[in-house]
């Protein structure tokens, strides 16, 4: 899997404590060989700009800042490209769409953003949600102070595999790239990696309130047989990554297991939270048979409940909505 990402897109909202963002950008380039650009992405003015203020001229000012911005990326990226080389993009426009345009057409395999400081404190903005959303690759956001190197990685898999047949395909592919990312990063970081599933038999709310009546002693039965088809998947997963893996990787790895019965939307970020998770790499799409459906919402009420550093893997055959031309 040597040179598992290809051409990485570094994006830049402002111009503020970007400097650790860049150095994680650069040294996952490094590590892949990866061709890297560094795109300050700034949203455009709003065309009343200069009705709201009359010192100046829309088109003036809309010109500036993007000259301005030029002039600052070239200079930052004298001092950040000394050890690798990288390019540099800058648009103006619509954060968004010209992120994922860019990906589009430069066939960019990995983004990588800072984590906006948002409002109540919540570790990921709106720009990051809707990227974890549409756009087509991996996304990468790390914390607003990324720790010198990741100790704890977890690759977050959905194990059940009790669906029509053709979205049983599209769920193991997911699981097989997540486990893949996940390895990589652990690889990279020389981090511990672990797998994390959280299972549900009864939704937890149907049974708590007494919709439906359940015989404990079978329930304990049951949920002992789910545990063991999970388990066995895992490590059929385990057994085609060793195998893709140059000799000795995975025992190197050592990944630990933790499968747990629980509440997913709650348990995967406690079962995050408890292993003292740098880094988490999980799947962000729903409905996977659906080309560029949205986020299923156990993803993203496990993202808002997330501290740490979260890679988004996209389902193979997602489609973006947003359009490149």
């Amino acid at each position: 899997m040597k040179g598992h990402y290809k051409n990485i897109l570094c994006v830049l909202s402002d111009s503020h404590r970007q400097d650790d963002t860049v150095a994680q950008a650069l040294h996952i380039a490094k590590a892949h060989q990866a061709s890297l650009t560094i795109m300050l992405s700034l949203e455009s003015l709003p065309p009343n700009a200069s009705m709201v203020m009359e010192s100046f001229s829309y088109v003036d000012s809309q010109q500036t800042m993007e000259t301005q911005a030029q002039h600052w990326l070239k200079e930052q990226a004298e001092s950040w490209g000394k050890h690798y080389p990288v390019s540099t993009a800058v648009t103006v426009g619509q954060p968004l769409i010209d992120v994922v345009r860019y990906v589009k057409k430069n066939n960019i395999d990995l983004v990588i953003k800072r984590a906006e400081e948002s409002f109540l404190d919540k570790l990921f903005g709106s720009l990051d949600m809707r990227l974890f959303r549409k756009c087509p690759c991996p996304v990468w956001i790390i914390n607003h102070k990324p720790r010198s190197q990741y100790k704890n990685v977890v690759a977050a898999l959905d194990l059940n595999y009790h669906y029509p047949q053709h979205e049983v395909s599209i769920r193991r592919d997911l699981n097989r790239d997540i486990l893949r990312h996940a390895s990589q990063i652990a690889l990279l970081e020389f981090a511990q990696l672990h797998i994390v599933h959280v299972f549900d038999a009864v939704p937890e709310n149907i049974a708590r309130d007494g919709f439906i009546s359940v015989d404990n002693d079978r329930m304990e039965t049951d949920l002992a047989k789910i545990h063991a088809e999970r388990e066995s998947e895992l490590d059929k997963l385990l057994e085609e990554l060793g195998n893709e893996l140059d000799d000795n990787v995975l025992e190197y790895l050592k990944p630990q297991k933790h499968i747990v019965h629980g509440y997913p939307r709650r348990e995967i970020a406690a079962t995050t939270t408890s292993l003292d998770t740098d880094i988490i790499v999980m799947g962000t799409v729903a409905r996977l048979g659906v080309p560029g459906y949205i986020m299923g919402d156990t993803a993203e009420e496990t993202i808002h409940q997330l501290k740490c550093a979260v890679v988004g893997v996209k389902p193979r055959g997602f489609e973006t909505p947003i359009s490149v031309d």
